[in-house]
């Protein structure tokens, strides 16, 4: 498909985000602009100012498709541990980790201030499913109700938000940590089994165990 034709199909969004995926994970955050991500699609070098408005709207748009792809991760992993409630808490770390991993400019730009702009009030659907998948398994943690989507945002009672501190901490933390190589106190072939223990003692913390 030539970018004449794509253009007129209306698919010249999602080309310039397919380029500028491959963009950021090449050449990272230094190398980004929007004549590379224009480059990379094949088409003119206004085609991206067009769509996103300039870099940091293109950046916007990755980053929620960041959050699609770690929301899908959490899902799938979740599904796999079951209703043992230790398991969710390790499922929910390794799925953030790999994200890190597989992502990694991605997990990089996804919660830096400065790059994203984000309406928190009202965050794109990708962050609010994601948040609500930490905070479930938080809630879960604590013998309480799951909620649904659209009340994530809604007050909550300090302990709870205490606790989902902790675990979002812990899992992005790790994440972090492991990404820029700052665990040199374990070894690589045994951070996996670090992160399970961790994850379960938290697990058990917030259990009251």
């Amino acid at each position: 498909m030539t970018p004449k034709t794509a253009y007129h199909h209306g698919d010249l969004r999602k080309a310039l985000l397919d380029a500028a995926d491959k963009v950021l994970q090449t050449q990272g955050l230094q190398g980004f602009t929007l004549r590379a991500c224009a480059r990379a699609a094949g088409v003119s070098h206004t085609a991206p100012k067009h769509h996103f408005g300039d870099v940091r709207g293109l950046l916007r748009a990755l980053a929620e498709r960041g959050f699609e792809h770690l929301v899908e991760r959490l899902r799938m992993e979740l599904s796999l541990a079951g209703t043992q409630l230790e398991a969710q808490m390790f499922a929910t770390a390794k799925a953030y980790v790999e994200f890190a991993q597989t992502y990694p400019e991605h997990f990089r730009i996804m919660f830096r201030s400065d790059l994203i702009d984000f309406d928190m009030q009202a965050p794109p659907d990708a962050v609010l499913e994601t948040f609500t998948e930490l905070t479930n398994v938080i809630l879960r943690q604590r013998g309480d109700a799951p909620i649904a989507v659209q009340d994530v945002i809604a007050d909550k009672p300090a302990a709870l938000v205490n606790d989902i501190i902790l675990g979002w901490c812990h899992v992005h933390g790790y994440a972090h940590l492991a990404l820029e190589g700052q665990l040199t106190m374990i070894a690589e072939d045994g951070q996996l089994g670090h992160l399970e223990q961790s994850a379960r003692r938290l697990s058990q913390l917030i259990q009251g165990l």
